[in-house]
């Protein structure tokens, strides 16, 4: 019964902490409209300034670069809903929020999960966002509404996966600035995936960084979802790739973060 009252008490924790970090991401429209528009000015630019690019023969028959390019820009909006989310955990150390909470009657575990459940959210509806907007734009659904699901599931898994990426240096450094140098070294790694052309277009070296690369994973499941229809063999690697991802990198931050909370 103990245990389930630990556990009761772990959820209700987790679930006003992260309410909060909630509040501060969409409070603030600079927030999430910084990170919508970026994708979102890759998506209509580069859809019609390299539109004929899909003639080429690596694009296997594709017909639209809109179409082709999306679910890279839905994985990129997620991506970048997390990107520095560290930040904000060593803004709550200086500011002193972090010492009230070490002090305060709960679960230290529950100060990270309380920072690390809301980041599914906030890269799922940035994704949702880019999504629809795209859709609009006439890029198809072949999967239709469930596709759709399956395509925001990923874009909040792949944010939640990346998250490490922030949260690490940042538990680590204990400093804004370096925080957000380290995490740009990030960058290049979604870049260099398939979110603008395919592997048959790209150098050797580049082919072998894709092998080990779990944004293409996801933005491989995400084209599948919406060119093809349903291929839950190319879902079934993106959510490995993610989970054996994330797994490490949350698990450098859960060591990182002992460090810190004390």
């Amino acid at each position: 019964m103990s245990g389930l009252d630990g556990l009761g008490a772990f959820v209700y924790e987790t679930t006003w902490l992260g309410l909060r970090s909630l509040r501060r991401f969409f409070r603030i429209p600079a927030n999430w409209l910084g990170i919508v528009l970026f994708p979102l000015i890759q998506l209509l630019v580069f859809s019609q300034l390299y539109r004929d690019i899909v003639r080429l023969p690596g694009f296997g028959g594709e017909t639209s670069y809109l179409a082709y390019l999306t679910p890279g820009q839905v994985a990129f909006a997620a991506f970048f809903a997390t990107s520095w989310a560290g930040t904000n955990l060593v803004v709550d150390e200086h500011n002193g929020y972090l010492d009230k909470l070490r002090v305060a009657p709960i679960r230290r575990l529950s100060i990270l999960a309380g920072e690390l459940v809301p980041l599914f959210v906030e890269a799922a509806a940035m994704a949702t966002l880019i999504l629809v907007l795209a859709v609009l734009l006439g890029a198809p659904i072949a999967s239709g509404l469930p596709g759709a699901v399956g395509i925001v599931l990923l874009g909040g898994g792949l944010g939640l996966a990346w998250s490490g990426a922030s949260f690490l240096p940042a538990l680590l450094t204990r400093s804004e600035q370096a925080t957000g140098t380290l995490s740009l070294l990030f960058f290049p790694i979604a870049f260099m995936s398939t979110a603008f052309v395919p592997v048959a277009l790209m150098p050797d070296w580049l082919r072998i960084v894709n092998d080990w690369n779990p944004i293409t994973y996801a933005i491989e499941a995400m084209r599948t979802l919406m060119g093809s229809g349903w291929d839950w063999g190319a879902v079934g690697r993106a959510v490995v790739a993610l989970g054996v991802f994330g797994g490490v990198l949350q698990a450098a931050t859960l060591l990182a973060f002992r460090r810190l909370a004390g």
